[in-house]
């Protein structure tokens, strides 16, 4: 309790330092919209079922005079329509002040994180005992990248705790399969799919789970009845796997209020077409030796004869039958037009089908290096000391270790490579691993062993809190800290549009300097206080009253300065600066130059 309070607290803190991220003003404004008015038009790509939960508190008429813009029916024909609206809805309403719903919000987010770290020690718990609950739970609450994204208005974290504890009524079923056990297994699998669109892959791994246990020769106790032949346990397995997929239908329909349109008006429905449209030109700019420089023409010859693989022509059936509902259909579009290529940094070099080696590097870079030498000696410990299994034994192994191997094995060969958060349900069976391993260590080695597990939390303490409170640019010491991140990874591992309350105070102590900003993100700098000139295809918008002062200075977010199409915006203007060093680097993400220095 005192290690998850510490987590609260801390993960509090450093959130109260941050902006609105790129992605938390639609978040809210979705989360808004589901909750109030049961409209699912904004932000189709993320599922319902976490936005109600975001949605607590909100007031049905906190953004209602946004609903008059043309870009809220523009939604419809068009996702590009809801960034600048949701942005628009958090910081040019009256009456809303944008920290209060923010962290009111994030408040929320970080109870889901506690759960999250409790659903951890309790598992270590069970599996070895508390001395593997208690360092389990450290490692988790002493991380830098959960400590940065647990408060986010987003659904990573969320989705780690539904996935978690469904590896976990999956494992409690594999021991007997109690009615309330298969209830919650099935509610779980429901959660997962409904918090964000990638949890669709634990269907596979629930499947696969479920066939290794009818396999495995122990017998399965399921409610009355006490499975002892491999074809009976075969039996139960399908039967489980069936009836969670039948719940899971069920619950995806009440999420979307049992209703196929997206809104309340059935005429009105997503324009299809055009997202096919989007598949099309992601899979053509993926195909190019140079996707940076397809001309228009070649896209829009491509798109028009474009054949939608079998994945999107099931997503088309199911829309024409209406067996899902309309905005769940258009979300699974987007993630799958996304699938297909997206522009990626890795180590310099940038691409729009991302690498295999991608999440590993990015564990490397972006995990403490206590933990980082905590996995290996746990691994390196269970090879060396081989402990005897029991057929109990070999079925939590198996659960332990087969769901995140499987998760990550999909996540290198993906092309979604912008951030280590899309690997976060990897994480907390790493953080089991230490556990079971300090328990294990403890057994055979005694006090030694204690000495340590304690080192390296210590260790895992002081690379942490010397990052405060700048936790979403973290890097590890190797990789040479947030400062050394620009030239190995990008987007929401370094960058996410957080640091606007450190630019107005760079700004209050620099009032000489004439800010010239490109900035990528969804905050306003202007509620901030900060006065600049617009750069070319920067996200802010125009500044109304601008004084002009001497001694210009240009302000990029570090998306612009590894993303291609930043680079070759800026390409003569980034060349002056080649020779000089920065005026100031704020927290990783804003680099201050001046062509004077």
């Amino acid at each position: 309790m005192l290690l998850l309070g510490g987590f609260a607290a801390t993960a509090w803190l450093a959130s109260l330092h941050e902006s609105a991220t790129t992605d938390e003003p639609v978040s809210l404004f979705s989360a808004w919209a589901c909750t109030q008015l049961h409209d699912f038009r904004c932000d189709p790509e993320n599922p319902p079922l976490w936005k109600y939960y975001v949605g607590i508190g909100m007031r049905d008429d906190d953004w209602k005079t946004q609903l008059q813009s043309p870009r809220w029916r523009q939604m419809l024909e068009d996702s590009h329509a809801q960034g600048p609206l949701a942005s628009e809805a958090l910081y040019s309403t009256p009456g809303v002040d944008a920290d209060t719903l923010l962290r009111g919000g994030r408040a929320r987010m970080i109870l889901l994180g506690v759960v999250l770290g409790a659903m951890i020690g309790w598992w270590a718990w069970r599996v070895a005992g508390p001395l593997a609950a208690m360092v389990a739970t450290a490692f988790f609450c002493l991380d830098p990248n959960f400590l940065a994204h647990t408060p986010l208005i987003k659904n990573d974290v969320a989705v780690t705790l539904a996935f978690l504890w469904l590896m976990a009524m999956a494992w409690l079923v594999g021991e007997r399969a109690t009615f309330f056990r298969l209830a919650l297994l099935a509610l779980a699998l429901a959660a997962t799919v409904m918090t964000k669109f990638s949890g669709v892959l634990a269907i596979p791994i629930l499947g696969v789970l479920l066939l290794l246990r009818s396999v495995l020769p122990a017998p399965w106790s399921i409610g009355p009845c006490n499975a002892r032949t491999r074809r009976g346990r075969m039996a139960a397995a399908a039967t489980i796997f069936l009836c969670s997929l039948l719940v899971t239908w069920g619950l995806t329909w009440a999420c979307y209020d049992f209703r196929f349109a997206p809104t309340n008006d059935p005429r009105e429905s997503f324009d299809l077409h055009r997202q096919l449209e989007t598949c099309a030109a992601h899979e053509r700019l993926a195909q190019s030796d140079d996707p940076f420089n397809v001309p228009s023409q070649v896209v829009q010859e491509f798109v028009r004869d474009w054949k939608p693989p079998a994945s999107v022509r099931l997503l088309l059936a199911a829309n024409s039958h209406r067996l899902l509902p309309q905005s769940c259909v258009s979300g699974l579009l987007g993630v799958f037009a996304w699938s297909r290529g997206r522009v990626a940094f890795l180590c310099g070099e940038s691409s729009v089908v991302g690498w295999w080696r991608y999440f590993p590097l990015a564990m490397t870079f972006k995990t403490p290096l206590a933990t980082l030498l905590g996995v290996a000696i746990s691994l390196i410990l269970f090879a060396v000391q081989k402990p005897l299994l029991n057929s109990a034994g070999g079925w939590t192994l198996a659960v332990a270790a087969i769901p995140p191997l499987l998760y990550f094995s999909y996540a290198m060969s993906s092309r979604v490579d912008v951030g280590i958060r899309h690997i976060f349900p990897v994480y907390p069976f790493l953080f089991i691993l230490l556990g079971a391993a300090a328990s294990l260590a403890h057994a055979r080695f005694g006090k030694s062993a204690a000495v340590i597990a304690a080192v390296l939390v210590l260790a895992l303490a002081i690379e942490t809190y010397s990052a405060f409170p700048n936790y979403i640019p973290f890097f590890n010491f190797a990789a040479g800290g947030s400062r050394g991140g620009l030239r190995l990874l990008s987007e929401s591992n370094i960058d996410w549009g957080q640091d606007l309350p450190d630019l107005a105070r760079w700004q209050r102590q620099n009032p000489d300097r004439q800010i010239y900003l490109c900035y990528w993100g969804s905050a306003d700098p202007r509620y901030y206080g900060i006065h600049y000139m617009n750069l070319q295809a920067s996200d802010a918008p125009t500044d109304q009253v601008v004084p002009r002062r001497p001694s210009p200075v240009y302000v990029f977010s570090a998306v612009a300065l590894t993303q291609p199409g930043f680079r070759k915006l800026y390409k003569p203007l980034l060349d002056s600066f080649q020779n000089h060093q920065p005026v100031s680097i704020l927290d990783g993400s804003l680099y201050i130059y001046s062509q004077g220095q």
